[in-house]
């Protein structure tokens, strides 16, 4: 019995080890503290798509913070566009690793006249006026994609800080920027994703290797996470998404900053 005590113990401490998040204090998490920002932009998919230039635009203009979604074309161009594929926003059976930025080009977001952007053009848009929540998609080609978000962040001037769902995305900072403020999505997943359980991931138990500075967790499973709330108690900064209207009171009391879509919160709770 006091071996399997011992081992029950041990087991314990290995998965606590594995969950825990960075205890470094990043300087930019008081400007992050209690701040909203608006998923893919401030969109309405009429005017405004997700993801679009004018959706920073009008997130910018009103104060808020803005999350926006990245991923690598063909022939190495770091987009802003969240699906794999391009049938939900444009109707076509493209997906955008395998497309080069030209072909993307072709086709408008929705029924409007805008286009899939360039990381660039958003930067120069935003131009520091509210701080980012980049999300780097999860890719086979980690250290290509890192690197060319990582050469167009540093000549940034503007607040931001990166996450990923793929913990090795978010190592290859702790490698190669570890100064840039970085942070583990993550969600209950019901299925394996690129080998590693369904449970390792929802339990973040590679935290380990992404060492996050905050946590950000889906609002529909957060309160019943033992890991996230692990990760609140060993001081992580914690991040809500996404949070429509009716969950806002809510999302308030778990978390510290809230990515929110289809209304219009304070840019400051």
């Amino acid at each position: 019995m006091k071996h399997l005590i011992s081992l029950a113990l041990l087991g314990a401490g290995a998965c606590a080890v594995s969950m825990m998040p960075s205890f470094q204090h990043h300087p930019l998490k008081a400007k992050f503290m209690h701040r909203t920002f608006a998923h893919r932009g401030l969109f309405d998919n009429l005017t405004r798509c997700e993801n679009s230039l004018s959706a920073f635009s009008a997130a910018a203009q009103a104060g808020y913070g803005i999350e926006l979604d990245l991923q690598m074309t063909s022939d190495g161009k770091i987009v802003v566009f969240h699906d794999e594929d391009l049938k939900r926003m444009c109707g076509a059976n493209l997906k955008v690793e395998n497309s080069t930025y030209a072909q993307l080009q072709e086709y408008c977001l929705l029924e409007t006249q805008e286009k899939i952007p360039l990381f660039s053009q958003v930067l120069k848009e935003v131009a520091g006026k509210v701080p980012l929540i980049v999300e780097i998609k999860s890719t086979e080609q980690i250290n290509r994609v890192c690197l060319k978000v990582y050469d167009l962040l540093r000549r940034y001037s503007g607040d931001y800080c990166v996450e990923s769902m793929n913990p090795l995305v978010v190592s290859w900072f702790v490698k190669n920027a570890p100064q840039i403020m970085r942070g583990q999505l993550a969600t209950r997943f019901h299925e394996k994703k690129a080998a590693i359980p369904a449970s390792a991931l929802s339990n973040m138990m590679f935290n380990s290797l992404s060492k996050p500075h905050f946590i950000a967790y889906d609002i529909r499973y957060a309160a019943d996470s033992k890991a996230y709330r692990f990760c609140k108690n060993c001081g992580a900064l914690t991040v809500g998404w996404t949070v429509r209207e009716g969950d806002y009171e809510t999302a308030k009391q778990l978390f510290d900053v809230i990515i929110f879509e289809g209304f219009l919160p304070p840019v400051k709770f």
